[in-house]
């Protein structure tokens, strides 16, 4: 698969473009792999899994430009899957803070009235010292759209991002075929979705859902 970022001679413009996005969530990392709440506030690198996982996934080895969270487990995953890549941050879409339930799990927040308060809340409540569920979808979906844009105006219509499983259920909760409900649209590790869309300055519509 070789969908580098190209520029369409005499195509649309920015303000109205079609993209295809190849959208990736990163291999494991040791929080992962114990099911902890691994956040944007816990920058950890890939587990041993995680890299075997980037390097039996589908490789993108013609392809010059990748997009990245600002933390390193995405920026891991992508220099295995995509090697010969440059790599470019997007502020903005890095996974949710879980404030106090960062690097614990479940059974270990058992008996945490705060916990279970937020669990109850079907995880919607803002966590202790960290964010709501809107809060983070509207900052994940309002750094999608302005990456969109801004790659559109730099003629870019084929982009691929290496990124966090909240921010594939966060974006395509708003802007998917409805198919599914939020945590239905979490993706495996080094797994995602190929999206085509449709964006007309402040409007993006995804037409089309592949995931892989």
């Amino acid at each position: 698969m070789s969908d580098s970022a190209t520029t369409e001679q005499g195509g649309q413009g920015a303000q109205d473009a079609h993209l295809k996005l190849v959208i990736i969530r990163h291999g494991q990392t040791p929080g992962n792999a114990e099911r902890r709440y691994v956040g944007s506030r816990d920058d950890q690198p890939l587990s041993e899994e995680g890299r075997a996982q980037a390097r039996q996934a589908a490789a993108f080895p013609d392809v010059g430009l990748v997009y990245v969270s600002s933390l390193r487990r995405t920026q891991e995953t992508a220099s295995i899957m995509f090697p010969n890549a440059r790599q470019e941050v997007v502020p903005g879409i890095q996974e949710m803070d879980f404030g106090n339930f960062t690097g614990r799990n479940a059974d270990e927040m058992a008996d945490d009235a705060d916990y279970r308060a937020w669990v109850d809340s079907w995880c919607g409540d803002p966590c202790p010292n960290g964010e709501s569920k809107a809060q983070f979808n509207e900052r994940v979906c309002t750094s999608m759209l302005a990456f969109l844009q801004d790659a559109a105006a730099r003629g870019e219509r084929n982009l691929h991002l290496v990124a966090h499983g909240g921010t594939l259920m966060a974006f395509l909760d708003r802007h998917g075929d409805g198919r599914c409900r939020w945590y239905e649209w979490n993706a495996e590790n080094c797994h995602g979705y190929r999206l085509k869309m449709q964006l007309d300055g402040d409007d993006l519509a995804v037409t089309q859902i592949e995931r892989f």
